[in-house]
């Protein structure tokens, strides 16, 4: 018996090692496979920020209840400080996802009811709120549009934060809040619908919209690097916002990198690190660490769409190579971002840059944008799939762009010197033909003056405001736009003196 127990003690020894062994060769095995995948994917990012020409950018990689990895890269301003998973970005509107935490959490509380008309939580001198729900505005099927939320935008720019969501707000709901019946209305995106719910939040709460999203929210997550407001965030490190000018960056310090009143919206920064939090929240029943922001059923509701192929609650769904996930992209001025959940793999990807224009958007899906393609190729290679395409690069992007404006310059330039050379040279009788009072000369001569007139009108007010905005978002090309109608109406002048000129010398001859 003795013998047998030394036997099998021995063995212990011999084996134990051995498994031991065989346990850590797995282990390193994995390790090896898991820093081969972030290598490409450091690779990867890399090459898209240099085709891209991305100043900064961060990546966080979550799965079930812990981070995979997490790393900035490139510079957060001008003078060379790395992006660490610290460094805060703007969220956009990636941040209406917080918003509808926020009404979950309160409709878990009893404090709101999603089906209840929105008139039960506003100022009582709003007719058209007595039909429309707080789950329509969630679920953004309450017939608001986004064009018409532009001017708002331009408005508020300057709004201080204490009263900017109030104002906002009821601006919003003067503009939008008008029908007096009953309407089922599809999905339309519109940033109204998550400003007046941010106000929603601070009459129910008694708190203003940022202290409630920093007490329930922010602290539950450990988000110690996410901020509500433009000066907290770059007093904590904020990337410099760029805008690219004629493919060049270029920083943005102007009004509109933030928007106080649009706050609720998606005017919110945070960092890499605090967004693996956040989706680890999301993916776990809305559950970090020990703490919980809402139940499993409220998160569930959060991400399913009424309708497929629509919006849910702050996220809508999408398809990469197969894998169905859910996530929304972010545009602020200078900030893009992009966030994707593979549910069944519990996956998660964000992804920020320092920089947007609207050339970093596709057309005619301008919800896709630099870093949707990016955080796509991320999924792709942790699931061992092609990367896929990634468009033009901004590169060839301003390659083609450069390349038209050159043209189109070119030639308005002869045109005008041609124009010049008839006008202010000697006077010939041969050309008196090209001069005489026609509908084709005088229709020439109003279309020269006609793109001055207009951006006159649309830069000196607000009947179209996506003027201000493309001006804003695409500097570069309204510059040149506005210079080349300038040098029209030069040439509409010079038209005007030539036919002048022609006259004049055609009734002294006779």
């Amino acid at each position: 018996m003795k013998i047998r127990i030394i036997a099998i003690i021995l063995c212990g020894f011999i084996i134990f090692p051995l498994f031991s062994s065989a346990r850590s060769d797995e282990s390193m095995q994995e390790e090896r496979s898991g820093t081969s995948v972030y290598s490409e994917i450091d690779a990867y990012i890399a090459r898209e920020m240099k085709r891209q020409r991305l100043p900064g950018l961060a990546l966080g990689i979550v799965q079930g209840n812990r981070i995979l990895y997490l790393k900035g890269y490139g510079q957060a301003d001008s003078s060379g400080r790395p992006v660490t998973p610290e460094t805060p970005f703007g969220l956009g509107s990636i941040g209406k996802s917080i918003t509808a935490i926020a009404v979950l959490q309160l409709a878990e509380s009893g404090k709101i009811d999603l089906d209840a008309p929105i008139q039960r939580y506003l100022p009582a001198m709003f007719i058209g709120a007595e039909f429309i729900t707080v789950r329509q505005l969630l679920n953004q099927t309450s017939g608001f549009t986004q064009i018409s939320t532009f001017s708002n935008t331009l408005s508020s720019a300057n709004d201080q934060y204490q009263d900017a969501i109030e104002k906002n707000a009821l601006s919003y709901a003067e503009k939008f809040l008008k029908q007096t019946k009953q309407t089922e209305h599809p999905y339309t995106y519109s940033n109204a619908n998550y400003v007046l719910l941010g106000y929603i939040v601070q009459r129910v709460s008694g708190q203003s919209y940022g202290d409630y999203v920093k007490e329930n929210i922010f602290e539950p997550l450990s988000m110690q690097d996410s901020y509500v407001t433009l000066d907290e965030a770059a007093t904590h490190g904020l990337a410099t916002p760029y805008r690219r000018i004629f493919g060049y960056n270029v920083a943005y310090d102007g009004p509109f990198v933030y928007i106080a009143g649009d706050s609720p919206a998606g005017y919110m920064y945070t960092s890499a690190k605090d967004m693996s939090h956040y989706l680890i929240a999301q993916m776990n029943g809305g559950r970090f660490e020990d703490d919980s922001v809402l139940t499993s059923e409220s998160i569930r509701l959060m991400q399913t769409e009424p309708v497929p192929g629509t919006y849910a609650m702050g996220w809508s769904s999408d398809d990469i190579n197969g894998l169905r996930v859910i996530g929304s992209p972010g545009g602020s001025l200078g900030f893009q971002a992009q966030t994707f959940m593979v549910s069944e793999q519990q996956l998660g990807v964000i992804v920020f840059a320092n920089v947007l224009d609207a050339i970093d958007a596709e057309w005619p899906d301008t919800h896709v944008i630099t870093t949707t393609h990016i955080a796509s190729g991320v999924i792709n290679l942790l699931n061992e799939q092609p990367i896929g395409e990634s468009g033009l690069s901004i590169s060839q992007k301003y390659m083609l762009i450069n390349g038209l404006l050159f043209i189109l310059s070119a030639w308005l330039l002869y045109t005008t010197a041609r124009t010049a050379k008839c006008c202010l040279g000697p006077w010939s009788p041969d050309n008196s033909n090209h001069t005489k009072i026609s509908i084709k000369v005088l229709s020439r001569i109003v279309l020269n003056f006609a793109g001055l007139f207009m951006i006159l009108v649309l830069s000196m007010t607000q009947v179209v405001p996506v003027w201000h905005m493309a001006t804003i978002f695409q500097p570069d090309v309204f510059l040149w736009l506005k210079i080349v109608t300038g040098l029209m109406a030069l040439k509409g002048s010079m038209e005007i003196i030539r036919l002048v000129r022609s006259i004049w010398h055609k009734k002294h001859l006779s």
